[in-house]
Protein backbone atom coordinates (compact mmCIF):
# COMPACT_ATOMS: atom_id res chain seq x y z
CA UNK A 1 0.00 0.00 0.00
CA UNK A 2 1.20 3.26 -0.97
CA UNK A 3 0.79 6.57 0.74
CA UNK A 4 -0.77 9.86 -1.57
CA UNK A 5 0.71 12.79 -1.00
CA UNK A 6 -1.10 16.29 -0.67
CA UNK A 7 -0.02 19.49 -0.59
CA UNK A 8 -0.62 21.25 2.84
CA UNK A 9 1.41 24.98 2.26
CA UNK A 10 5.04 24.68 3.51
CA UNK A 11 4.35 20.70 4.46
CA UNK A 12 3.35 17.72 2.77
CA UNK A 13 1.52 15.45 4.39
CA UNK A 14 1.16 11.84 3.23
CA UNK A 15 -2.53 9.69 3.85
CA UNK A 16 -2.36 5.96 4.05
CA UNK A 17 -5.77 4.87 2.14
CA UNK A 18 -8.41 2.79 4.01
CA UNK A 19 -8.31 -1.04 3.55
CA UNK A 20 -12.25 -1.65 3.64
CA UNK A 21 -11.43 -5.22 3.97
CA UNK A 22 -8.96 -4.64 7.21
CA UNK A 23 -11.47 -2.26 9.16
CA UNK A 24 -14.69 -4.49 8.33
CA UNK A 25 -12.56 -7.30 9.85
CA UNK A 26 -11.75 -5.71 12.93
CA UNK A 27 -15.05 -4.55 13.46
CA UNK A 28 -16.48 -8.33 13.31
CA UNK A 29 -13.56 -9.36 15.70
CA UNK A 30 -14.58 -6.92 18.34
CA UNK A 31 -18.22 -7.17 17.60
CA UNK A 32 -17.32 -11.00 18.83
CA UNK A 33 -15.75 -10.64 21.33
CA UNK A 34 -18.55 -8.16 23.06
CA UNK A 35 -20.79 -10.80 22.68
CA UNK A 36 -18.80 -13.34 24.19
CA UNK A 37 -18.01 -10.84 26.66
CA UNK A 38 -22.12 -10.32 27.07
CA UNK A 39 -22.68 -14.36 27.08
CA UNK A 40 -20.19 -15.17 30.01
CA UNK A 41 -21.52 -12.70 32.18
CA UNK A 42 -25.12 -13.72 31.50
CA UNK A 43 -24.74 -17.33 31.73
CA UNK A 44 -21.78 -17.96 33.88
CA UNK A 45 -21.39 -14.55 36.36
CA UNK A 46 -24.38 -13.67 37.02
CA UNK A 47 -26.07 -17.16 38.14
CA UNK A 48 -22.89 -17.96 40.35
CA UNK A 49 -23.92 -14.55 42.04
CA UNK A 50 -27.35 -15.15 42.15
CA UNK A 51 -26.31 -18.65 43.72
CA UNK A 52 -23.79 -16.90 46.38
CA UNK A 53 -26.59 -14.98 47.62
CA UNK A 54 -28.92 -17.80 48.66
CA UNK A 55 -25.71 -19.92 50.21
CA UNK A 56 -24.18 -19.95 53.89
CA UNK A 57 -21.00 -20.62 54.84
CA UNK A 58 -20.32 -24.07 56.73
CA UNK A 59 -18.93 -23.33 60.15
CA UNK A 60 -16.33 -24.89 61.55
CA UNK A 61 -17.92 -27.90 64.22
CA UNK A 62 -14.83 -29.90 65.15
CA UNK A 63 -14.77 -30.24 68.88
CA UNK A 64 -18.30 -28.76 69.57
CA UNK A 65 -20.49 -31.14 71.41
CA UNK A 66 -23.28 -32.01 69.74
CA UNK A 67 -25.90 -29.75 71.20
CA UNK A 68 -23.66 -27.04 70.03
CA UNK A 69 -23.22 -28.07 66.34
CA UNK A 70 -26.98 -28.65 65.87
CA UNK A 71 -27.24 -24.90 67.46
CA UNK A 72 -24.70 -23.20 65.41
CA UNK A 73 -26.53 -25.01 61.64
CA UNK A 74 -29.93 -24.38 63.16
CA UNK A 75 -29.32 -20.71 63.40
CA UNK A 76 -28.17 -20.71 59.50
CA UNK A 77 -30.57 -22.19 58.23
CA UNK A 78 -28.91 -25.84 58.15
CA UNK A 79 -29.45 -29.24 59.82
CA UNK A 80 -27.17 -31.84 60.97
CA UNK A 81 -26.50 -35.78 60.27
CA UNK A 82 -24.95 -37.86 62.22
CA UNK A 83 -22.90 -40.37 59.68
CA UNK A 84 -21.10 -42.49 62.22
CA UNK A 85 -19.70 -42.49 65.42
CA UNK A 86 -16.60 -44.37 66.02
CA UNK A 87 -13.75 -44.25 69.00
CA UNK A 88 -10.94 -41.03 69.67
CA UNK A 89 -8.37 -40.70 71.85
CA UNK A 90 -8.12 -36.75 71.45
CA UNK A 91 -12.08 -35.58 70.76
CA UNK A 92 -14.25 -36.37 74.39
CA UNK A 93 -17.45 -38.50 73.86
CA UNK A 94 -20.01 -36.80 72.01
CA UNK A 95 -18.07 -34.05 70.33
CA UNK A 96 -17.59 -33.90 66.52
CA UNK A 97 -14.40 -35.43 65.13
CA UNK A 98 -14.99 -33.87 61.58
CA UNK A 99 -17.14 -32.84 58.79
CA UNK A 100 -18.93 -33.15 55.44
CA UNK A 101 -18.98 -30.56 53.69
CA UNK A 102 -15.90 -28.93 55.43
CA UNK A 103 -15.91 -25.37 57.31
CA UNK A 104 -15.86 -22.23 54.71
CA UNK A 105 -17.54 -24.40 52.33
CA UNK A 106 -20.72 -22.84 51.03
CA UNK A 107 -24.10 -25.13 51.25
CA UNK A 108 -27.79 -23.81 50.30
CA UNK A 109 -30.27 -23.04 53.15
CA UNK A 110 -32.05 -26.76 54.22
CA UNK A 111 -29.77 -29.10 53.57
CA UNK A 112 -27.83 -31.48 55.83
CA UNK A 113 -24.31 -31.39 57.15
CA UNK A 114 -22.82 -35.16 57.74
CA UNK A 115 -20.57 -35.38 61.19
CA UNK A 116 -18.86 -38.13 62.87
CA UNK A 117 -19.22 -37.87 66.35
CA UNK A 118 -16.53 -39.38 69.29
CA UNK A 119 -17.44 -41.95 71.22
CA UNK A 120 -14.18 -41.01 73.14
CA UNK A 121 -11.49 -43.57 74.18
CA UNK A 122 -12.12 -47.50 74.09
CA UNK A 123 -12.47 -48.71 77.67
CA UNK A 124 -10.64 -51.88 77.87
CA UNK A 125 -10.21 -54.92 80.61
CA UNK A 126 -6.52 -55.62 82.31
CA UNK A 127 -6.72 -59.75 80.70
CA UNK A 128 -5.39 -62.52 82.69
CA UNK A 129 -1.75 -62.54 82.55
CA UNK A 130 -0.45 -63.94 85.74
CA UNK A 131 1.39 -67.04 85.91
CA UNK A 132 3.04 -65.74 82.37
CA UNK A 133 5.94 -65.48 81.09
CA UNK A 134 7.40 -61.86 79.94
CA UNK A 135 7.10 -62.63 76.26
CA UNK A 136 2.87 -63.96 76.66
CA UNK A 137 1.67 -61.51 78.58
CA UNK A 138 3.53 -58.59 76.27
CA UNK A 139 1.61 -60.53 73.57
CA UNK A 140 -1.33 -60.40 75.23
CA UNK A 141 -1.25 -56.87 76.27
CA UNK A 142 -0.64 -55.50 72.66
CA UNK A 143 -3.84 -57.73 71.41
CA UNK A 144 -5.71 -55.91 74.12
CA UNK A 145 -4.74 -52.28 72.84
CA UNK A 146 -3.08 -51.81 75.90
CA UNK A 147 0.78 -51.73 76.61
CA UNK A 148 3.71 -53.00 78.65
CA UNK A 149 4.60 -50.65 81.51
CA UNK A 150 7.38 -51.09 84.47
CA UNK A 151 8.32 -54.62 84.90
CA UNK A 152 10.28 -55.16 88.41
CA UNK A 153 11.16 -58.25 88.79
CA UNK A 154 10.92 -60.53 92.56
CA UNK A 155 13.87 -63.24 92.60
CA UNK A 156 12.63 -66.86 94.07
CA UNK A 157 14.09 -69.90 94.77
CA UNK A 158 11.45 -72.03 92.87
CA UNK A 159 11.06 -73.93 89.78
CA UNK A 160 13.28 -71.86 88.18
CA UNK A 161 10.27 -70.09 85.59
CA UNK A 162 9.91 -66.55 85.20
CA UNK A 163 6.24 -65.27 85.23
CA UNK A 164 4.02 -62.85 86.19
CA UNK A 165 2.39 -62.65 89.41
CA UNK A 166 0.84 -59.35 89.47
CA UNK A 167 -0.23 -56.15 87.60
CA UNK A 168 -1.24 -52.65 88.40
CA UNK A 169 -3.91 -51.94 87.62
CA UNK A 170 -5.11 -55.29 88.96
CA UNK A 171 -6.68 -58.06 86.51
CA UNK A 172 -10.35 -57.17 85.53
CA UNK A 173 -10.22 -53.62 86.14
CA UNK A 174 -11.20 -51.15 83.29
CA UNK A 175 -8.11 -49.55 81.78
CA UNK A 176 -8.04 -46.78 78.95
CA UNK A 177 -7.30 -48.04 75.57
CA UNK A 178 -3.35 -47.56 74.98
CA UNK A 179 -2.48 -47.28 78.78
CA UNK A 180 0.62 -49.06 80.02
CA UNK A 181 0.14 -51.82 82.56
CA UNK A 182 2.74 -52.23 85.52
CA UNK A 183 3.45 -55.85 86.43
CA UNK A 184 5.55 -57.81 89.07
CA UNK A 185 7.58 -60.57 87.65
CA UNK A 186 8.63 -63.62 89.82
CA UNK A 187 12.39 -64.51 88.12
CA UNK A 188 14.46 -67.67 89.76
CA UNK A 189 17.85 -67.01 92.04
CA UNK A 190 18.39 -65.69 95.49
CA UNK A 191 16.41 -62.91 96.94
CA UNK A 192 18.90 -59.96 98.02
CA UNK A 193 18.06 -58.61 101.74
CA UNK A 194 18.14 -55.34 103.02
CA UNK A 195 17.64 -53.34 106.49
CA UNK A 196 14.08 -51.85 106.63
CA UNK A 197 14.41 -48.26 106.48
CA UNK A 198 12.53 -45.34 109.37
CA UNK A 199 9.89 -44.73 106.81
CA UNK A 200 7.57 -42.01 109.47
CA UNK A 201 7.47 -38.24 108.81
CA UNK A 202 7.74 -39.32 105.10
CA UNK A 203 4.81 -38.66 102.43
CA UNK A 204 3.27 -42.02 101.46
CA UNK A 205 2.54 -41.54 97.83
CA UNK A 206 6.46 -40.60 97.60
CA UNK A 207 8.04 -43.67 99.59
CA UNK A 208 4.75 -46.32 98.10
CA UNK A 209 6.20 -45.03 94.86
CA UNK A 210 10.16 -45.53 95.60
CA UNK A 211 9.27 -48.86 97.06
CA UNK A 212 7.68 -50.29 94.67
CA UNK A 213 10.06 -49.22 91.93
CA UNK A 214 12.58 -51.58 94.05
CA UNK A 215 10.14 -54.31 93.82
CA UNK A 216 8.67 -54.40 97.17
CA UNK A 217 5.29 -54.91 97.36
CA UNK A 218 3.13 -52.34 99.67
CA UNK A 219 0.49 -55.14 100.69
CA UNK A 220 -1.90 -52.44 102.67
CA UNK A 221 -2.23 -49.00 103.97
CA UNK A 222 -4.31 -48.07 106.85
CA UNK A 223 -5.39 -44.72 107.78
CA UNK A 224 -5.42 -43.05 111.12
CA UNK A 225 -6.14 -39.48 112.39
CA UNK A 226 -3.56 -38.28 113.87
CA UNK A 227 -2.94 -34.58 115.65
CA UNK A 228 -0.85 -32.37 114.22
CA UNK A 229 0.38 -34.13 111.09
CA UNK A 230 -0.35 -34.04 107.98
CA UNK A 231 -2.86 -36.14 105.99
CA UNK A 232 -0.76 -39.15 103.83
CA UNK A 233 2.04 -38.68 106.03
CA UNK A 234 3.59 -42.34 107.70
CA UNK A 235 3.14 -42.96 111.13
CA UNK A 236 3.73 -46.55 111.52
CA UNK A 237 4.97 -49.21 109.88
CA UNK A 238 5.47 -53.44 109.04
CA UNK A 239 8.33 -54.23 109.02
CA UNK A 240 9.78 -52.15 111.78
CA UNK A 241 12.67 -49.86 110.81
CA UNK A 242 15.94 -51.90 111.10
CA UNK A 243 14.14 -55.42 110.87
CA UNK A 244 15.89 -57.38 107.60
CA UNK A 245 13.50 -57.77 104.79
CA UNK A 246 13.92 -59.74 101.91
CA UNK A 247 13.63 -58.02 97.99
CA UNK A 248 9.92 -58.62 97.12
CA UNK A 249 8.55 -59.23 100.18
CA UNK A 250 5.12 -57.26 101.63
CA UNK A 251 5.47 -53.82 103.48
CA UNK A 252 2.56 -52.53 105.45
CA UNK A 253 2.12 -49.05 106.37
CA UNK A 254 -0.08 -46.49 108.62
CA UNK A 255 -0.55 -43.09 107.43
CA UNK A 256 -2.42 -39.96 108.84
CA UNK A 257 -5.99 -39.20 107.52
CA UNK A 258 -7.34 -36.01 107.33
CA UNK A 259 -9.74 -34.93 110.16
Amino acid sequence: MHLQPIDAGAYTVYIRPVNARLLIRRIVILGGLFLAGVLVFNYIVMPSLVHQRGAVIVPDLRNASEAEATQSLSRLGLSMRIERSEYDTQVPAGFIVSQSPRASDSLKPGRSVAVVVSLGTRVRLVPEIRGMTLRQSRSVLEHSGLEVGRVARVLHTGDGRERVVATRPPVGDEVREGESIDMVISAPGAANTYLMPDLSAQDLFFVREHLEGLGFRIASVRYEPREGVFPNTIIDQRPRAGDRIREGESIELVASSSR
